[in-house]
Formats: structure tokens, C-alpha cells, sequence
């Protein structure tokens, strides 16, 4: 296994990418609950005591409401529990890329079009009333948030904290806090922005509350993770209600944005002048997408639509995490800077604290694509805003809502296992020592070893190559021929530091030591002479052991310098090719994808390594729960959210398209550079589908299970057709000694009004092939999990949970020593 060559990132996206291949989403079906119920009475409901004598309503709305409860539960998706708490590479080695010029390798693709323009604050929301005859990948078919949020002072309820805050209540009777919390939350919901005062009491209350809660241990470890995933949750919403409350619209107006106009131009003339000068003007021009400004800047009067998305395309990639350090120099030097500013007026957007807050619990109870480009896009009109207030708000949806999806953690004892070790050299030595000529042999062994050097920030590696240099040499000074032995240590370092900016390589340092050297034997040319034979040779070697010390120092500082030029030889061709690899190959499917990994946090300690990035495109969100937590004797663990898995399956492209089976997984190949996809050959014949417009791929982790769904608008096979379904598959985690592998788990299940009365086996049949039991998926490559080093170590951790896969391997345990009845 060699770290450099695989990154622990591919083997998990290559395996799931038969899950990218067919995934869909649940159709619209979520509850109507926020139209018919008062705050009340939603309480009442999660609680179980509700009272429905009192309500007393019309037969028709009671018709309605019972279909809408009987389409959450059988159609909506399992709500997810919460686990524990979640958490920079410096300048790229100067040496490995141009100062000046952007290589196209380096260049980052454009981000993929907005799904859907971004609304004014009049206009109506975008989500239908009434339910679609196509299944769009969603839950719910209700009335659209925004509407409901512009309609009202009141804050939403969020539902899937009431829900988790009610268990925790009913199954924990320490946790009266929890009690507490939901008719604080009541209370805050309903007030909402009428009321600042009285909301600022109750936010305080309801911290209060939360820290009254950490402090109580829970009633039993079996409640602990529980109780930690709702703490979690409560004190994320805290963060954003406080912000929120803090907050004022933002209202730029359309006669200031007009007035940027003539200003825009000049400032992109500006720009467009100072590319033409370099020799990398055009590849700058093409990454940055200036035509997009171009086509708004020739409209009469173009919306505020259009400005947004031009300026959102650009300011992405003048963001990008990808640039290196003499990328981000240029661009942010004039007249680019002025560019940017004035764009980020284009790019603010009106938005309402009642739209965000909507957007949130939306997307918490779905999960969805759709409903997670809501929220992000909420966040980026906030963040290119000016008042310190929405910063700040912009900031906590950011650092709760766009969280790392990703973490890995590598312990030293792991990389030291893994690092490859130098082999014995020989070699000739011809050299002078003390201005006299030396030949001989030199033999060299070394031992490479890593040492973490602790940091909070980077995460920072030290390679040490402690070595032995063994010489047999012949020397030559006047009339004398000297032979000796000599051995010297050596101890060279070289720092690796990686950080949020890239990657630096410091240069080799080393120390070495003479250990001895001894005269082994003593030739003059008047060895045969009587008397002057024994007077040259007792001179010789008085004159030997006289410059004993001054060869010592210089044997020493030889070894040192050829030790430390050899080890900086070996590591740098290392270091280029990983990263060739992985610009052509992770690099390049995450350009094809539209996709960035960006970095999160990265830290050292004298144990591990551990690096927290997020995967996804600019419009997208990450991971917003808490992460499960490794055990603490793993030496590599590995945690993925949902969203990174979503994120990359929307990504896909697959929304509305029309595919044959051959052609769908020809197409996800191609994609994600794995052609064996498009050499499966058990596939059923003669099947083409076509996904849903939108949220047509899905998967969920929750209750120890991968949930994969598929929203398809239409599916034929021969003369068969059906429309307007959706397809569910679950997989469980299943270790197979070193290899993670997902099985799937029970029937295909399928739901759609467009099934009833058709023949649904010939559906199961057809799914049955795609999603094959006997095709399990592997969370890693199979190069990591059958290397030999790895041959002692056991999975101790694999389990899906609140979003999460969680992944851990450790060293083989020893079984329990428990005491056994004896054998009669």
C-alpha cells in the first residue's frame, strides 16, 4: 500500500460508484402537518398525547389530514438520530510549480450552472402546491416554505430537533432539560421577529437549558450517543437563532446594481488588459469564465438574476481552494480586486430570516440535493453582503451547514508500517580526506521512519533516515599506504507540513558521527630497508594518528552532506509523481465532477494525523451532524456523510436524461475514470430509464443502513412501461475480515401510484439484476484492505449512523479472558 499513490478518497468514491449509477430519491410526499396544525398540536403529536376531540375538524380537512400522515409515514424518509460532536497545508513547494504562469493542469474547471435562478424576495416560492405527477426525488408535496416564511412573523418549527428532544425525553428521565427545551422552542417559534426582546430571553433560556443538559450525565451509555447527537443539534440551532435574531434584511437595491454597470465594464476591460500581457492571459480567461460577465454587460437591462449568476461563477473561482499560492497572489492583486467588489454587489441577495430558517428545516427533515442548494444558496447571498450581521449569520450556516463530509485519520505507528524502507547500497568510494587520495568500498544501510510533529493547524511530518555508513579504503600519502576501516552514523530530517494553502517541503538537514577508524594495516616503500624501513613507518604512522581528528571531522561532514542530498533525491521524484497522480487522476474526476475537495481542518498530534475536508461544489452543503468518534487504539479510521456521497451522485448529471443500461453505466465511467463499470455484463436487456427532473439519485444513512434510491420518471423494457416511480434498496455493513463491504439487505421496495394494478415482478426482476446481491459494494480498494502490512489489523468500528459511515481498523485484539464452565 503506498499512501502517495492512493488516496484514501478515490477508493471509497470509485466502490460507490454503482450506488452513483441508479440512486433516486423518495417522491413528494411529506406531510402537510405546517398547514393544518398549530404549533400545539405538532407538539402534541411528537410527544403522543394528542387530542384530537378538541380540534373537532371539518370531514374534509380531516380526510385531507389523515392522507397526509399516512404519506409520511409510509413514504418519507426514516428520520436520522445524531451522534457526537464534529472539527491547513501551507504554500505549495515553489519548486513544483511556475511563479508567474496558471499551468492548465492547475487550472480548476468551472463550477457546474445553478439548478435553478435565484428568486427575488417577491417572487412566489419555487416548490408547487400541489403534488407532480413526476417523482422529483423530494418528500414532501406541500406548500412552499418561502411563501409560508414571508406569510409570517413566526418561525418555523423545527421538526427533527422537537423529534429528537422528545425521545430523549420519553427514554431518558434524567433529561428534563429536554422537556424544558421544546416549550422554549415553542415559545421562540411562535414570537418569532415580533417580539426581539422576548426572543432574546428565551434564546437565553434556551442556552441555558442546553448547558444544564451537558452537565447531567445520561441514564445509561446506551443513551449517551443520543444524548450527545441532541445536545448537538440544540446548540446548532442556538447558533443560528441568535445570529437570526441579530440579523436585518438586506435589501440592495435594482437602481444601485444599474448603476455598477459602466463600472463593471471598466473594471473588466482593466482586467482583460493586464491577461493579455502574461503568457497565461487565455487560460486565466477561460478558468475564470469571463464571457458569462460579458453576455449580462451586453443586455440593455439585464435582471437581477442574471447579474447574480455571472457574478456568483466568477467569485467562485477567484475563491477557489484549489489555486496555489502564486495563483492567489495574481488574483488578488489589482485591478482583479476591484473586479471582485464590485461584483460582490452583483452577487448579495434579499434574503429573509424567515426563508432561512425554512430552508433549514426543510432540508433537515429531506435530506435532498434540491433543498440542500436552497440553503447554500441562503449562505452565499449572505456572505457576499456588507452588514457585519449577516457576515455573521452567513458565518454560522457555513461552519454548521457546509461542516467536512469527509475526516481520515492515520496514526504514526500506521505510516511507519507503510513507509517504504531504502535497500542496502554499495557503492565505490573514490575521494580525498586530508588532501590524500581514498579508494576503496562503502557499504549503507538506512532505516526511513516518520515522526509527527504536533500541530493544532497542519498537519506536519517529519521523515528521518537514521543510517550506517561501513568503508574498507586504501589511501596514499608520499612513500606510505595506509589501510583502514571505518563506520559513521548519520541522522537526516526532512519536514513535510501540510496545510490549508498546499503542500511545503523543507530541505534535508543532517548530522553524523564518526564512530571509529582504525589502521589496519601500513605499507612504505622502505619496508625492505634495515633500519630506515622502521623509521618511515613509525613516521607514518605518527603523521596518521596526528590528523586522525582533522579526517574525523571531515569523514563526518561528507557523510552528513551526501546523506542529506540523498534523501532529498529520493523524496522529491516521490513527491512529483503523487502529485501528477493525483492532478490526472482524483484532481481530474473531481474537475469532470464540478467538484472541490477543500480543506476543513487539519491537525497533528504525537499519535496521528487527521484531515477533515469537504466534498462538494460551491452551491453545495456538507455535513451538518455530528460524526460518530473512532475508537481510540484505531490506526486509520475513516468517517463520510451522506452529503459527500450526494453531493457527488448530483454531480452526476443525471436529472431528465434517457439511458439504456449499457449507455447509463458507460456514461458514470466515464465520469468517474472506473471502466470496468461499463463492462458489466449481467445487466438485463433491452431496459431504458429515464430519472426524474430533479433529486433523481439518493442515498441515506441512518439506523445501521445505506439507504439507495432512484426517482425515475420512466422506465420500458420492450413493449413494457411504467412512469413516475421510485426504487429503494437498502445495504448493511457487513466486514469480511479486512474488506468493509456494504450487502444488500431485504426486498427492493418500490412506490409510485403509476404501479398499481401492473405486474411488479417484472420491476423487481429488472432491479433485482441492477443491484445485484452478489455484487457487494467495498468501502475501500482492495489494494489498501489485501496489502500484507495490514494482515494483523481487524476492523473494530463499521457502522452508519446519522448520516455517517464510520469506518476503524486496529490492531487484532486479544479475546476477553472470562471464566468458562468446565468441560465434564
Amino acid at each position: 500500500m503506498d499512501f502517495k499513490q492512493e488516496s484514501p478518497v478515490w477508493p471509497y468514491l470509485g466502490i460507490l460508484a454503482c450506488l452513483f449509477v441508479l440512486s433516486i430519491t423518495a417522491p413528494r410526499a411529506w406531510d402537510r402537518l405546517a398547514r393544518h396544525e398549530t404549533l400545539n398540536h405538532a407538539l402534541a403529536v411528537h410527544r403522543g398525547r394528542t387530542d384530537r376531540a378538541r380540534e373537532k375538524p371539518a370531514p374534509a380537512s380531516s380526510k385531507k389530514l389523515d392522507a397526509a400522515e399516512r404519506t409520511l409515514r409510509n413514504a418519507s424518509p426514516r428520520k436520522t438520530e445524531p451522534i457526537d460532536q464534529p472539527v491547513a497545508t501551507d504554500a505549495v513547494d515553489p519548486s513544483l510549480h511556475s511563479s508567474e504562469s496558471l499551468p492548465e493542469s492547475l487550472v480548476v474547471p468551472p463550477a457546474p450552472e445553478f439548478a435553478q435562478q435565484v428568486r427575488e424576495e417577491s417572487e412566489v416560492a419555487d416548490r408547487p402546491a400541489t403534488p407532480s405527477t413526476e417523482p422529483t426525488g423530494e418528500s414532501p408535496a406541500e406548500a412552499p416554505a418561502d411563501e409560508l416564511a414571508l406569510a409570517s412573523s413566526a418561525w418555523p418549527l423545527p421538526r427533527v430537533l422537537i423529534e429528537q428532544l422528545t425521545r430523549l425525553a420519553q427514554e431518558d428521565p434524567r433529561a428534563i432539560w429536554a422537556q424544558q427545551a421544546i416549550g422554549l422552542i415553542q415559545q421562540l417559534c411562535a414570537s418569532g421577529r415580533e417580539n426581539r426582546r422576548g426572543t432574546m430571553d428565551i434564546l437565553a433560556k434556551l442556552r441555558a437549558s442546553a448547558e444544564r443538559g451537558a452537565a447531567v450525565p445520561a441514564g445509561g451509555l446506551a443513551l449517551e450517543p443520543r444524548a450527545a447527537r441532541t445536545r448537538y443539534a440544540l446548540a446548532r440551532w442556538l447558533d443560528i437563532w441568535e445570529s437570526a435574531a441579530a440579523w436585518e434584511q438586506i435589501r440592495p437595491t435594482d437602481g444601485a446594481s444599474h448603476a455598477r454597470l459602466e463600472q463593471v465594464r471598466d473594471d473588466l476591460a482593466n482586467v482583460e488588459t493586464l491577461m493579455h500581457s502574461g503568457p497565461s492571459g487565455a487560460a486565466w480567461q477561460k478558468y475564470l469564465q469571463l464571457e458569462s460577465l460579458h453576455r449580462v454587460l451586453a443586455q440593455p437591462k439585464p435582471t437581477a438574476a442574471e447579474r447574480r449568476a455571472a457574478a456568483r461563477k466568477v467569485l467562485d473561482r477567484l475563491a477557489s481552494s484549489q489555486l496555489s499560492r502564486a495563483q492567489r497572489k495574481f488574483v488578488s492583486a489589482e485591478p482583479l480586486t476591484t473586479l471582485q467588489t464590485a461584483l460582490r454587489t452583483w452577487a448579495a441577495e434579499p434574503v429573509t430570516v424567515g426563508r432561512i430558517l425554512a430552508h433549514l428545516e426543510q432540508y433537515e427533515r429531506t435530506g435532498l440535493a434540491s433543498d440542500a442548494r436552497l440553503v447554500a444558496d441562503d449562505c452565499r447571498g449572505l456572505g457576499w453582503s456588507s452588514p457585519a450581521e449577516a457576515e455573521q449569520l452567513s458565518e454560522r450556516l457555513d461552519s454548521h451547514y457546509r461542516n467536512a463530509n469527509l475526516r481520515i485519520a492515520v496514526s504514526g505507528a500506521l505510516l511507519n508500517r507503510m513507509v517504504p524502507q531504502p535497500k542496502k547500497i554499495e557503492a565505490p568510494v573514490h575521494d580525498t580526506v586530508v588532501n590524500v587520495p581514498v579508494n576503496g568500498r562503502s557499504t549503507t544501510l538506512a532505516k526511513l521512519s516518520v515522526r509527527l510533529v504536533p500541530d493544532p493547524r497542519r498537519i506536519r511530518v517529519g521523515l528521518e533516515a537514521n543510517g550506517l555508513v561501513a568503508s574498507d579504503t586504501v589511501s596514499t600519502s608520499g612513500p606510505a599506504t595506509f589501510y583502514n576501516e571505518g563506520q559513521s552514523t548519520f541522522l537526516v530530517r526532512k519536514l513535510l507540513v501540510l496545510g490549508p494553502q498546499g503542500l511545503s517541503v523543507w530541505p534535508a538537514i543532517a548530522e553524523a558521527e564518526n564512530n571509529y577508524s582504525y589502521l589496519v594495516s601500513l605499507e612504505t616503500d622502505f619496508d625492505g630497508v634495515p633500519l630506515v624501513g622502521s623509521l618511515v613507518r613509525s613516521i607514518a604512522r605518527s603523521q596518521h594518528e596526528s590528523a586522525q581528528d582533522e579526517a574525523r571531522v571531515e569523514v563526518e561532514q561528507k557523510v552528513a552532506v551526501r546523506a542529506r542530498e540523498q534523501l532529498d533525491a529520493e523524496v522529491r521524484p516521490h513527491l512529483v509523481k503523487a502529485a501528477e497522480s493525483i492532478q490526472k487522476k482524483q484532481a481530474a474526476t473531481l474537475n469532470r465532477l464540478g467538484l472541490e475537495l477543500a480543506p476543513v481542518g487539519f491537525s497533528t498530534t504525537e499519535e496521528r494525523i487527521v484531515a477533515r475536508v469537504r466534498l462538494a461544489a460551491p452551491e453545495q452543503l456538507g455535513a451538518h451532524t455530528s460524526r460518530p468518534r473512532a475508537p481510540s487504539d484505531s490506526w486509520f479510521s475513516l468517517q463520510v456523510h451522506q452529503s459527500a456521497l450526494n453531493n457527488g451522485l448530483d454531480q452526476l448529471d443525471l436529472a431528465g436524461r434517457k439511458f439504456s443500461l449499457p449507455e447509463l453505466f458507460s456514461w458514470i465511467a466515464k465520469k468517474l475514470d472506473r471502466p470496468g463499470l461499463a463492462e458489466l455484463d449481467d445487466l438485463p436487456d433491452g431496459v431504458h430509464v429515464t430519472f426524474a427532473r430533479q433529486d433523481p439519485v439518493r442515498v441515506r444513512c441512518e439506523a445501521d443502513h445505506l439507504e439507495v434510491t432512484f426517482a425515475l420518471a420512466e422506465l420500458t423494457q420492450g413493449r413494457k412501461h411504467w412512469h413516475d416511480f421510485t426504487v429503494h434498496a437498502l445495504y448493511r455493513p457487513e466486514p469480511q475480515h479486512l474488506v468493509p463491504s456494504l450487502v444488500r439487505d431485504g426486498a427492493i421496495s418500490l412506490d409510485g401510484r403509476s404501479l398499481k394494478g401492473k405486474p411488479e415482478p417484472l420491476l423487481r426482476a429488472v432491479f433485482s439484476k441492477v443491484l445485484s446481491r452478489h455484487r457487494d459494494l467495498s468501502l475501500l480498494s482492495e489494494t489498501i484492505t489485501s496489502d500484507p502490512r495490514v494482515a494483523d489489523l481487524e476492523i473494530t468500528q463499521f457502522a452508519i449512523d446519522d448520516g455517517w459511515i464510520a469506518l476503524a481498523y486496529s490492531p487484532r485484539r486479544a479475546p476477553a479472558n472470562m471464566a468458562r464452565r468446565p468441560k465434564p
